[in-house]
């Protein structure tokens, strides 16, 4: 099963990669192929102080825990999605959150379920016809 990752649930793994999202990313390659949107680096950097500044590790071990998570998802381009899939994602995400439109444009580009930690766009898309999106703990129990 293909499975977009957004921000959040990389940002989780970095902070604690033995938790059950890092059980999760690197222990479940027979059930799940991961992926994300190249929007991932944008927003990582962005977040990179808040980052060292919750994990107490420096620019350059946060650089190498990153480059550690994202070895197991595959990156799309957001030149690789169609325009058509860019419209639908930000009608779905613009009133719920906007900033995860090229997460969500790549999970129907690549005919993908979601994976994330942000209850209010698993709700909000949920509420819009939208479900092939899941929590960390829907996702642990559909592994099983």
């Amino acid at each position: 099963m293909k499975i977009v990752v957004d921000t959040n649930i990389v940002f989780s793994a970095i902070l604690n990669s033995n938790g059950l999202i890092g059980e999760l990313l690197f222990n479940s390659e027979d059930q799940f192929e991961f992926y994300s949107s190249e929007f991932v680096f944008y927003e990582l950097e962005k977040y990179k102080t808040k980052l060292q500044s919750l994990t107490k590790m420096s620019g350059e071990k946060i650089d190498v825990s990153i480059n550690q998570v994202l070895k197991n998802i595959d990156l799309i381009s957001s030149e690789a999605i169609s325009e058509t899939y860019w419209k639908r994602a930000y009608e779905l995400a613009s009133d719920v959150d906007e900033d995860d439109t090229p997460f969500l444009a790549t999970a129907i580009g690549i005919e993908a379920a979601i994976w994330t930690g942000d209850k209010k766009l698993i709700n909000g898309l949920r509420a819009k016809g939208f479900h092939d999106i899941y929590s960390t703990a829907e996702l642990y129990e559909l592994r099983k």
